[in-house]
């Protein structure tokens, strides 16, 4: 970027002093007939009141033209030095602003006078280093996440195959045994189908960016939808979903996405919850807000943990019921999609009670 800008403005340097230079020969010349014109006799004299009577007299055996020449030339000479100084400073800085995208530890440094803008490139290749590292962690924990759902997909696939092999092979196997076969193959298939949603977790977060598709929405009805579809995941637990929310409350979102950010958190809020609990959904309006209140009872999230339990790729299964834990993906991704609404999502968790709010704009 900088040979490229540095020829550019070196071109636009010399059509600078070129145009300098015309400028004195103008001025020269200006001078020279005012002086013909006006002062032809007493020129020495307004010489000696505007530079002083030594210098008057160091000049007067020369030509009015050849002293203008000379100030106009020593004019010019001083105003093409301070450009050139200027025009080092310039591309000091220039060169400065690749050092901001280099990962090195060393400071930028620049002239004196420019203090301010070192230490705020400073501050930026600083924010811009920590970025970079941020990402690196972030593309190192995608490619183990992956890595170990690869691996784990295996276990539950070979399982159903064999199970099934078995029942094939044996038509004549007791009815008792053929049915522990079956459930136990079911159980199988069921993790696998969560492996499975677990990678396409992976593949969709990097559309999290895609453009809104914005339209009405009754907010209420979209979470009814949802809570129905948990119903055999709420009996597993034997767990209670309690819906507090009015009959309608229409907003402006992306239904696709706002139905992933409530399907994320109350998918969280089942794996995590007490058997025989209850869940509890509470839709609340203010004049500017919208505001749902998914709470369950469940271990208490360490305070440490629910501050990163937004972050990608952060395994979930660090707290709670160990082996239940997903990707990392599914509470970072109903943030983003908060974000792309301008709402927000948050979490507390006390006394075996976690709550988790969403906070969505009315007139958005």
């Amino acid at each position: 970027m900088n040979k490229k800008f540095s020829k550019k403005y070196k071109q636009i340097l010399w059509l600078r002093h070129f145009i300098g230079a015309i400028a004195a020969l103008v001025v020269f010349v200006i001078g020279y007939f005012i002086v013909k014109i006006a002062y032809e006799n007493n020129f020495y004299i307004v010489l000696e009141k505007m530079l002083g009577r030594n210098f008057a007299y160091f000049v007067h055996d020369y030509e009015p033209a050849v002293i203008l020449f000379v100030i106009a030339t020593s004019q010019f000479l001083v105003w093409i030095g301070i450009e050139w100084n200027s025009s080092r400073k310039i591309m000091k800085i220039m060169d400065s602003l690749d050092c901001v995208l280099d990962n090195s530890a060393d400071d930028i440094l620049l002239p004196a006078e420019f203090s301010d803008l070192q230490n705020r490139l400073n501050l930026i290749k600083s924010q811009n280093r920590e970025q970079q590292r941020l990402t690196e962690i972030e593309a190192q924990k995608k490619s183990d996440t992956l890595t170990y759902l690869a691996h784990d997909i295996r276990t539950p696939l070979a399982s159903v195959v064999g199970y099934l092999s078995l029942l094939c092979e044996s038509p004549d196997m007791p009815p008792e045994q053929r049915n522990k076969f079956v459930r136990i193959a079911f159980e199988k298939a069921l993790k696998f189908e969560n492996l499975i949603d677990e990678f396409f977790d992976i593949t969709r977060y990097s559309l999290a960016d895609k453009a809104l598709v914005k339209k009405e929405v009754d907010l209420c009805f979209l979470i009814e939808q949802i809570s129905d579809e948990f119903y055999p995941f709420l009996q597993q637990k034997e767990l209670r979903l309690n819906l507090d929310i009015p009959d309608h409350l229409f907003v402006f979102v992306d239904a696709e996405k706002m139905a992933r950010v409530f399907n994320n958190v109350l998918k969280n809020a089942i794996t995590y919850s007490f058997l025989q609990g209850s869940i509890d959904v509470i839709v609340q309006t203010s004049s500017e807000h919208v505001t749902a209140i998914i709470k369950n009872r469940g271990e208490t999230i360490p305070h440490d943990k629910l501050e990163r339990i937004f972050d990608k790729f952060y395994p979930t299964n660090e707290f709670g019921n160990s082996g239940k834990g997903g990707t990392g993906l599914g509470l970072a991704i109903a943030k983003e999609i908060m974000r792309m609404h301008d709402g927000a999502i948050s979490a507390e968790s006390h006394h075996e009670t976690t709550a988790f709010t969403i906070t969505l704009p009315i007139h958005n």
